[in-house]
């Protein structure tokens, strides 16, 4: 039975928590090599320096892993992304690359080679990656393949395909606030209001609620002409994020 590993869950709640662009990694599983505790440590602790901002710091460890095995798919794994965000692409593929040759279905490493081939442009190369990724039988967590397909998707942008995607995530898991955010907004955007205030409610249920999603409960009671929905949502934000841009927004907006 494939666990899985904690190694990626420190910038998982990150990436996710900016799901407005951002593509999201996937748990690695754990590994059985005599070398694995160290090589796990030092992958752990390049993703503590990634997660702080300090790339020299996370190539220095993640090389120190690499020397003990270079062959090691986690180790790989982690070489791309920390490549991939120090701009150095060519180097980002070949650790890709290098990581799929030793394990070709590890849902990690095609979800985070998916996620840098999206931020390049290379939308329908890294749309192939994430479906490898999200219907493959091992991987535990299909539902952030799907999720991050979509994401992908909103860049070209296709908001057919992004939903499709999206509620193909829900499908694996009811509770991503990711995949119901989107939905809701794609929802909006196609001036389906009723759908779009559902996906939000069901949001709110188990999510905390950002500027983001109370501007969208605006947009929507808006939307609606429902005063009330649209005041409930501004309330909200008033109170919650006196502060924020989007609040600025509805006070300059609202009628």
């Amino acid at each position: 039975m494939i666990q899985t590993r904690p190694l990626l869950a420190l910038i998982l709640v990150l990436v996710y928590a900016c799901f407005l662009s951002a593509c999201a990694p996937q748990p690695t599983k754990t590994t059985t090599k005599a070398t694995t505790p160290d090589i796990n440590s030092l992958v752990k602790n390049s993703l503590i320096q990634v997660q702080q901002g300090n790339l020299s710091n996370a190539r220095a460890i993640i090389q120190q892993a690499l020397a003990i095995d270079a062959k090691n798919v986690d180790a790989n794994n982690i070489a791309g992304l920390i490549y991939g965000k120090s701009n150095q692409p060519e180097l980002a593929i070949q650790f890709f690359e290098k990581a799929l040759s030793v394990a070709p279905h590890d849902a990690s490493t095609l979800n985070n080679y998916g996620s840098f081939l999206c931020d390049h442009g290379r939308i329908k190369q890294a749309e192939k990656k994430f479906l490898k990724a999200g219907t493959h039988p091992s991987n535990p967590n299909p539902e952030i393949a799907y999720t991050n397909a979509g994401l992908c998707a909103l860049r070209m942008p296709d908001l057919d395909q992004a939903f499709d995607y999206f509620k193909t995530a829900l499908d694996f898991k009811e509770k991503n606030s990711v995949a119901l955010y989107q939905l809701a907004r794609i929802n909006l955007a196609k001036q389906r209001a009723i759908p779009a205030l559902e996906r939000l409610h069901a949001y709110s249920q188990f999510a905390a609620h950002t500027p983001q999603t109370l501007k969208l409960g605006i947009e929507i009671g808006r939307l609606m002409r429902d005063k009330k929905i649209e005041v409930g949502y501004f309330n909200l934000l008033q109170n919650k994020f006196p502060t924020s841009d989007e609040y600025q927004w509805a006070t300059a907006t609202m009628q």
